[in-house]
């Protein structure tokens, strides 16, 4: 199934610092308009994709698994026998 792109989505999303106020009503449009998105993509996606949306979505997660990604290019690996 192919999904359209918003018609009104703006062509840069990176934010000064300066935007992310809470007190922006800018951040709350496009944080309504992002939950609409992830309201309609649930209906067609997949288990497994939104579990890999909800680790995306997750600060402390993704910063685990990016630590783990680091170590692992440096050679500190630990093999899984002696983690179980």
């Amino acid at each position: 199934m192919k999904i359209d792109p918003p018609l009104h989505q703006p062509q840069s999303t990176s934010m000064s610092h300066s935007s992310t106020k809470a007190n922006n009503p800018r951040v709350f449009e496009e944080a309504r308009e992002a939950i609409i998105k992830l309201e309609t993509l649930s209906r067609v996606l997949t288990p497994a994709e939104l579990e890999t949306l909800e680790v995306l979505f997750d600060k402390k997660a993704t910063a685990i698994i990016a630590t783990s990604l680091q170590e692992a290019h440096s050679g500190k690996l630990e093999p899984i026998d002696k983690l179980l």
